[in-house]
């Protein structure tokens, strides 16, 4: 397994560091060494930059896992928006990095419009953090791979802190957070808990708006023909449909477009081949289980995921919270052919396909059928495959990094 890059802090109190150095004798010109300046002799306070340059360190620490081979970075790496590493399937894990996760890492770009779970105001689920919502902001997230046993794989939270005092970047993490030589390991917890959730809200490499999207927005470019074609039909909700849920103005208060609603949707993605599903009796449900337990008595909501950011969603197949679809190409073919043709997508068995194959049968209903969905076999298609192909273009205009 090839890990991320392991970042140097840029911790922005060595200036300061450096002033007080000098203050104390060394440099100056003779005679002056008691003649510092109050501000000379001041001590470095933590910064907000300082909270960000840690976190970053220990994202990229492969030291913090209990197997001491696993960052945050290597399933959420950065060549691919921060989500699962180019060549992969599910994530592996645990202490001899050989157990398979159960849903692919999505990528961590462009949540600060994101929020906590909650039911809106038609009572639909919207917001929260990970494929089920069951963590209310990024401290909360943060503290799930660290403890899962397929991922980090420690023990309890006590274990957590162990690693993370023998850690290179801890004295920066004291420094950081002003935590006292005595502070207690819910106090040392907090702190990193805190210092990667800043890192992924502060660090411009977490939301760039850098694509070509973003320029044609800007003015600064154009889209091709063929793109443009993409775009409309994106919108369309009679053909694409997909801003429906992957919304493409501006939220307010954002910067640009997410392409996410936040949101939550049971697709009927096709059943995966994984360490979980060769039980047969085992199935992914989402926001009712089973990492998931405070709404397993919502059975109306089995099935149901968060709906991912399609931006830079060029860069972060497998796709779907289960990976079972293998390129961009097949993800817009799933939407434009899922209904039409479910033969393309679901076995047969005994000569009747089998729809929706990885929910229980009772929970099948649940499933979404608008647009672009909601047809019957047979039926002429929304999109033709030169539809399909405009939608793919113009989905890959949402690549950061664009120059033009």
């Amino acid at each position: 397994m090839t890990f991320a890059r392991i970042c140097l802090p840029r911790w922005s109190f060595s200036l300061a560091l450096a002033a007080l150095l000098a203050g104390c004798g060394g440099g100056g010109p003779a005679g002056t060494a008691d003649k510092v300046s109050p501000a000379s002799t001041s001590i470095a306070q933590p910064t907000a930059a300082d909270r960000v340059a840690v976190g970053e360190t220990l994202f990229h620490d492969p030291g913090l896992a209990a197997n001491g081979s696993q960052a945050c970075a290597s399933c959420h790496a950065v060549a691919n928006a921060h989500a699962d590493a180019a060549g992969g399937f599910l994530p592996l894990g645990g202490p001899l990095l050989d157990q398979q996760g159960l849903r692919s890492s999505p990528s961590l770009n462009y949540l600060n419009g994101n929020s906590g779970f909650r039911f809106d105001a038609q009572g639909q689920p919207v917001g929260g953090f990970t494929w089920d919502g069951r963590a209310d902001n990024r401290a909360d997230q943060s503290l799930g791979p660290l403890l899962a046993a397929k991922e980090m794989a420690h023990a309890d939270t006590a274990a957590v802190v162990r690693t993370l005092r023998a850690r290179p970047a801890f004295s920066a993490l004291q420094f950081a957070f002003a935590l006292p030589a005595s502070a207690t390991d819910a106090q040392v917890l907090q702190a990193l808990q805190q210092a990667l959730s800043d890192y992924q809200s502060a660090d411009p490499d977490y939301q760039p708006y850098s694509s070509k999207f973003d320029f044609v927005q800007q003015g600064r470019t154009a889209f091709t023909m063929q793109e443009a074609r993409g775009l409309a039909l994106f919108n369309d909700p009679r053909r694409g449909a997909c801003a429906a849920c992957h919304t493409s103005d501006a939220a307010v208060g954002q910067p640009a477009a997410a392409f996410t609603n936040f949101g939550y949707f049971a697709l009927g993605v096709p059943r995966n081949s994984s360490s979980a599903t060769a039980d047969p009796n085992f199935f992914d449900m989402g926001l009712c289980g089973p990492l998931r337990t405070d709404l397993a008595h919502r059975t109306d909501l089995c099935g149901r995921f968060k709906v991912p950011t399609l931006r830079n969603v060029a860069l972060t197949g497998p796709y779907f919270h289960n990976g079972a679809v293998a390129t961009l190409e097949e993800a817009v073919a799933f939407y434009a052919t899922r209904d039409i043709d479910p033969g393309r997508w679901y076995p047969t068995v005994a000569g009747v396909v089998q729809r929706f194959n990885d929910l229980p049968t009772a929970y099948r209903g649940n499933v979404t059928q608008q647009a672009p969905f909601g047809q019957q076999a047979g039926d002429a298609p929304r999109l033709s495959a030169q539809d399909a192909s405009d939608i793919v273009a113009f989905l890959r205009t949402l690549s950061d990094g664009y120059t033009p």
